[in-house]
């Protein structure tokens, strides 16, 4: 027996696919003159963690190819994932369909800033902490980082407030 539908227009079930991961997400933007290797020395030496440099870098392709140095520091015990990540770079490598000539003018492919989230492009780096509840004390952090010499400045971002180009930048 097949069961008759009352009305075809009648909605059963609606699906949200709004996705609300980002509530687990805290995102610190960090104004530094600082290289990035420095930064994260002084992260490990203030905060108490650990980061390492991630290779491969983390490489964006639309028309060039951009990379970006990032560090992670996974905290097994809190079963949290800290990244730090550049903002800024400056190195680009250009279509590979182009011949690049050691005699040709290749000077675009180092001389444009690009940018990891534009939307921020005074800032330097990006701290992304995965995994956060409420029992996470962003205020402790910004403090902690308020005490590191070379930060001007440091502030929690909405990540919600990002376009979604610059939220796809950070999936990992």
């Amino acid at each position: 027996m097949i069961p008759l539908k009352k009305h075809t227009s009648e909605i059963l079930h609606k699906l949200d696919l709004i996705d609300d991961d980002n509530d687990d997400i805290v995102l610190i933007a960090i104004k530094s003159n600082i290289p990035d290797y420095k930064m994260a020395y002084q992260l490990n030496r203030y905060l108490g963690v650990s980061f390492t440099k991630v290779l491969p870098e983390i490489s964006l392709t639309e028309n060039v190819t951009v990379f970006f140095r990032s560090f992670i520091y996974q905290d097994h015990k809190n079963h949290l994932i800290w990244r730090l990540l550049e903002n800024k770079s400056n190195y680009a490598q250009g279509d590979a369909n182009e011949g690049y000539s050691l005699f040709e003018n290749n000077e675009d492919l180092f001389t444009a800033t690009r940018y990891l989230i534009p939307e921020w492009k005074n800032i330097d780096f990006f701290i992304l902490i995965e995994n956060t509840d409420f029992l996470f004390n962003t205020d402790t952090l910004l403090d902690k980082l308020q005490k590191i010499k070379n930060i001007s400045a440091q502030f929690i971002v909405d990540i919600d407030s990002l376009t979604l180009k610059s939220q796809k930048n950070l999936i990992f």
